[in-house]
This record gives structure tokens, sequence and C-alpha cells, in this order.
């Protein structure tokens, strides 16, 4: 996007885009686009994150952007790829979050939609120096998103063997919210790509989390998108969980 001051840093192997704020840095914010999306266009989307006066960091998904493409409209091609890109994604916001780490680097938050909310959402449950992670129609509950997806789509049901393995990876089974970090669930309640059902889900396994550990929006009438209420909130969140007290 041209008029977006931003320069290219590799972190974990990936070329991401970085763009600073204009003075003093309150902290790191990766920001993981959706699927079928890419980093160039979410540009906009980080300089008003780093309006909040945050550095940005936009990694690229495999098989998006420069890393390749995929038919996205397909629906096979969805169900053999998602999984692949984003345990993919969230191994690399791990690691990228080792490297950014530091006394220097200050906190680090992750935001992602879509496809990049499953990816925020699983390196925060793998990664205890995220501080704050904000997750936008996506979903911490993997299995039971995948299952009822399998369901909707008349397909054969996880086996043992597959529901075990997802299970390893899946927020809902590494997350405690016993730490002071902070995860925040915003969600459409018409999503028709992401029903809010497995946050919800989410939600409801996690009753006993403080609310400035783990909170979820709901917002009617919304389908598939990322609203300004819902930007306001996570601008809200990232400042009462990153910057110093």
């Amino acid at each position: 996007m041209s008029g977006t001051n931003h320069k290219v840093v590799r972190l974990a192997g990936v070329d991401c885009l970085q763009v600073d704020p204009i003075g003093q840095s309150g902290g790191t914010v990766l920001l993981y686009h959706g699927w079928g999306s890419t980093q160039e266009s979410y540009l906009f989307f980080s300089s008003i994150v780093s309006g909040w006066g945050y550095t940005v960091i936009v990694p690229e998904l495999l098989h998006h952007g420069y890393r390749g493409t995929l038919n996205y409209a397909d629906p096979a091609v969805l169900e053999q790829t998602f999984l692949e890109i984003v345990l993919q994604g969230s191994k690399e916001a791990v690691e990228m979050t080792e490297q950014l780490g530091g006394p220097s680097g200050g906190k680090i938050g992750i935001i992602g939609h879509s496809a990049g909310g499953f990816v925020a959402a699983g390196a925060f449950a793998k990664n205890t120096d995220i501080a704050a992670a904000v997750v936008i129609n996506g979903s911490c509950a993997w299995t039971e998103f995948y299952e009822s997806y399998l369901k909707y789509a008349g397909k054969p049901a996880l086996s043992e063997e597959e529901r075990a393995a997802l299970a390893k990876h899946d927020p809902i089974s590494l997350l405690t919210f016993e730490d002071e970090r902070g995860l925040l669930l915003l969600h459409g309640k018409e999503d028709t790509t992401v029903p809010i059902h497995s946050q919800r889900y989410f939600m409801d396994k996690k009753a006993c989390a403080a609310p400035e550990r783990l909170r979820m929006v709901e917002y009617g009438g919304v389908n598939h998108q990322i609203t300004l209420k819902m930007l306001e909130q996570a601008k809200l969140w990232l400042d009462s969980h990153l910057r110093a007290n």
C-alpha cells in the first residue's frame, strides 16, 4: 500500500513487513492476515495498530502472498491445507516471539483475523512470552471447530488418533489462565465462515478465568468482518496488557 512506511524484516525464516510507530514504541504486535489474504493487504490495518503506538510485524502465512498461492475458493483445498497453514503459522509465531524477546524489546502481543485468529490463539497457547492476544472471528477450540465443520460438510468424523494429534496443539487443551496474560475474543454473531459456536464452547470450558485474563465480545449483525468497534476493543486490550502500569 503506497503511503505506508514499512520495511522488510526476516523472522523465523519468513519475510515480514514491519511498520513502526511515530515516537517510542509501547511494545510489538504480530498481526496475522486471514485465509486468502496477504501481508500486503494488511498494511492499512498495520498502520492503524502502529498509530496506537506499537511496532507492528505482519508475517505472511504459508501458501499465501510471496509464499505461494492456492485456489482459496475450493473447499477441497481448504480441507487439505488449512490445518497445515495454521500449525505452521503458530510454530513460526512462537519462533518470532523468541527472536523479538529480550529486555529492550518490550512486551509482545498478537492479533489475528480468521485463519490468522487460529494462528494467534495457537501461538498464545504455546508461548507465555506473548502478553496479549486478540482473536477476531477465529477459534480457540480447534477440535470442536473442526469436528463441527466435518459434520456440517458431511465428512467422516475424526478418528481417535486424529483427535489426539489435534488436541496436542489445541489452545483449549493448553491454556489455563493462571498467569498475567490476557486473551480477547471478538466475534460476529452471524459469522458463516467461522461460526461463533466454537468460541462460545471455549468460553464455557474456561468460565473460571478472570475477566482481565479472558474476555469475549459478540457483535450482532456482523458476519466475518472486522468492525470499528472490534478495533476499539482490541486497542483497549493491548493497552491494558502491553503498556507498563
